[in-house]
């Protein structure tokens, strides 16, 4: 079995794609200038968590989506698949959207810092945080592609964690397993 076919290097490698996403958004992704009547000839710069927001949410759910398709069942694990795809899809467009329109995106917030509503003309361009972050999101793809390419190979948890026929004991395990304890049936007619 190749390495890179094993459940838990796939998951690791989608657990380091977020993790990059995450660090990089902390980073400066836009650097511009505005000349404005408030803020005069000014430079602006808006981090990824401002230019992209979201993108730190969206690598949350693709790190929990990874464990969840590497821990559940066959039936959950298609659905966290397909989540967690989207979830990747849409990082990549809030990444992409920066790099297309850097001077779109730092406008609202050049706007914002002179206390205005809409958007500033600014001159701008991205960074190569932007770039980082589209290489975290899509190396996460990669590797929920290949998640999904070998389902044989991620057959989920194993069975010792597993509690087979379990007799119920007390109250609180006869909830657990969906029993009301406190019924007791209906009236007995008279």
């Amino acid at each position: 079995m190749s390495v890179l076919r094993r459940r838990g290097v796939l998951v690791l490698i989608t657990v380091l794609g977020a993790f990059l996403v995450v660090v990089t958004a902390s980073r400066t992704w836009v650097t511009g200038s505005v000349d404005d009547v408030v803020l005069g000839a000014t430079s602006v710069s808006a981090t990824g968590a401002e230019a992209a927001s979201g993108v730190v949410a969206l690598a949350l759910v693709v790190l929990a989506g990874a464990i969840a398709s590497a821990t559940a069942g066959p039936r959950a694990r298609i659905v966290a698949l397909v989540l967690t795809a989207l979830a990747v899809l849409a990082g990549l467009a809030s990444v992409g959207r920066v790099l297309l329109d850097p001077d779109g995106v730092l406008g609202p917030i050049a706007a914002a810092a002179a206390g205005r509503t809409g958007s500033l003309e600014t001159h701008s361009n991205a960074n190569g945080w932007p770039w980082a972050a589209a290489v975290g999101f899509a190396l996460a793809g990669a590797a929920l592609a290949g998640l999904v390419r070998t389902p044989k190979a991620t057959p989920g948890l194993s069975s010792r964690y597993e509690v087979p026929g379990r007799v119920a004991t007390s109250d609180w395990d006869q909830l657990t397993a969906g029993d009301d304890p406190t019924d007791v049936g209906p009236e007995p007619r008279t």
